[in-house]
């Protein structure tokens, strides 16, 4: 015979809101990695190399940046406009959240001077026209060319091999603490039952554990350079 306590059914049903934030910082972290991870199948066949696309859009952006004629804004909106058309849905919608923000960004810092000078708001509105364009074009670029062909696009432009590192090092490791941060999120929803009112201290221990794998992670990297004798020469991949 079995103690009545066993026979009855279990009904606790743990209140809800223990692993939200979890949820939210992983599914924030897991969005912020997945950009940062298109060395393949992010990029499709390019018209034109890496560089040769690079060198293009910084002469654009100082063209838009440079000139007063409208001429010139609107055959540059136009190529903006051509390149955007060629992307997939999705692309399209990230890039136009990009430029409308710091479009946004732009209307609030001219607004005061929109207000107090009146007879200056058609100068300010082309001042915020040219930065939705010119944010435009950086992240179509951004969108259609894997990191290590825009590092390697920097190479061939001569730029110092340190700056080249440095980008590639930082983006690299931007990725592996990503994954860090994503694991100990995903182990501690697995342990949250019901409702925590601390749960936000979990971010501190969290941050801790990151510090840590970091600092680790640097000491590796620099003990390995001088083991192979790093002499600041850096191809990139």
């Amino acid at each position: 015979m079995l103690p009545v306590w066993m026979e009855n059914t279990d009904s606790y049903v743990p209140p809800g809101g223990g692993g939200t934030f979890a949820v939210k910082t992983i599914r924030s972290i897991t969005a912020a990695v997945g950009k940062l991870q298109f060395q393949q199948g992010r990029e499709s066949k390019p018209f034109l190399p890496a560089a040769v696309r690079l060198l293009l859009l910084l002469a654009l952006i100082l063209l838009l940046s440079l000139s007063r004629h409208l001429l010139v804004l609107l055959a540059c909106t136009a190529l903006a406009m051509m390149a955007l058309a060629a992307l997939p849905p999705d692309r399209i919608l990230s890039v136009w959240k990009s430029a409308l923000a710091a479009a946004l960004l732009a209307f609030l810092v001219l607004l005061p001077a929109m207000l107090l000078r009146p007879a200056g708001r058609g100068n300010n509105l082309i001042i915020i026209w040219k930065i939705f364009i010119s944010v435009q074009m950086v992240s179509i670029f951004n969108h259609t060319t894997q990191w290590n062909h825009i590092t390697s696009a920097l190479r061939r432009l001569h730029v110092p091999g340190v700056f080249i590192f440095t980008i590639d090092i930082s983006l690299k490791y931007i990725v592996l603490l990503g994954r860090l941060i994503n694991d100990l999120l995903t182990s501690y929803l697995l342990r949250a039952v019901g409702k925590n009112k601390q749960k936000y201290t979990s971010v501190g221990g969290v941050m801790g554990v990151v510090f840590l794998r970091g600092t680790e992670m640097n000491r590796q990297m620099y003990e390995a350079m001088v083991c192979r004798g790093f002499t600041d020469d850096y191809e990139g991949l």
